[in-house]
């Protein structure tokens, strides 16, 4: 299991991202801690030209997975800045023909952990359907998404609801890793 943490900061999101894998063992890169440079998109002008950041090394690790879980605070009702940087890179890895991106995506299980403070089980709905659409868009699954409420640091702590859905995931997947 591949776990990669979008905030900006130790908070809400990472807090829970934590709790969810406690005890089971997995694999985690936060993007915080990491140097990913934006997609300079020239699909139409030549290919893609090398960057030499971290992105990839995480991409190259995060394909030897097959659950991958996104762990985001949720930001103006979309991911955080440093995931949106990361997943925007996937246009990019997707034409390397020596990563067989897409081909190696294939049946891998996508997870989605975010938690936001305007109402984000609904209002994080439209993060769902755009996880949705990226797993579909490489032929991979969209199996989990928690959304959990949660602004100032440690008010994640007191929805219960996430709290039991986090518990439940890792129970699911403790069941598949340990």
């Amino acid at each position: 299991m591949y776990t990669i943490y979008g905030s900006s900061r130790k908070g809400n999101s990472e807090w829970l991202g934590v709790r969810a894998f406690e005890g089971i063992p997995h694999v985690s890169v936060d993007l915080a801690n990491t140097m990913i440079q934006p997609v300079e998109d020239r699909r139409h002008h030549g290919g893609f030209l090398p960057i030499g950041d971290d992105y990839r090394r995480i991409v190259e690790e995060m394909l030897e997975h097959d659950d991958i879980v996104f762990i985001t605070p949720i930001y103006w009702y979309s991911m955080s800045t440093k995931m949106k940087l990361f997943i925007d890179r996937f246009s990019e890895s997707l034409r390397d023909e020596d990563l067989r991106f897409r081909e190696r995506m294939q049946g891998k299980r996508f997870h989605l952990i975010a938690v936001g403070g305007d109402d984000p089980k609904e209002k994080g709905r439209a993060l769902v359907t755009q996880f949705e659409h990226i797993a579909t868009f490489l032929g991979a699954h969209f199996e989990t998404a928690i959304l959990a409420e949660g602004n100032a640091p440690g008010d994640v702590e007191r929805d219960t609801v996430a709290l039991a859905e986090i518990d439940a995931f890792r129970e699911k997947m403790s069941k598949a890793y340990v």
